[in-house]
């Protein structure tokens, strides 16, 4: 599987484009996400698009179907993360 590089994410609309590049890159559709993960398939449509905001319970347990976490750093000022090496 391609590895995906990590993103910075500022926003919710941020999040949701990158939830959905996640999908996208694994080949998974919205309906297959929402059944894995007990969501319907319009709240994952609202998400990744920016249209709501959900709990970040919600947000873990999609990235977890998607085979991916969420991880936080420092934050530089080009929107890059640091490097803890």
């Amino acid at each position: 599987m391609k590895q995906t590089k990590y993103l910075g994410i500022r926003s919710i609309r941020q999040a949701g484009v990158t939830l959905r590049a996640l999908r996208k890159a694994r080949n998974i559709t919205q309906k297959q996400l929402s059944d894995a993960t007990g969501t319907a398939q319009s709240s994952i449509s609202d998400i990744e698009t920016g249209y709501v905001s959900v709990s970040l319970d919600v947000y873990l347990r999609l990235l977890e179907a998607l085979d991916s976490e969420l991880f936080a750093g420092d934050r530089r000022k080009d929107g890059s993360l640091r490097s803890n090496s």
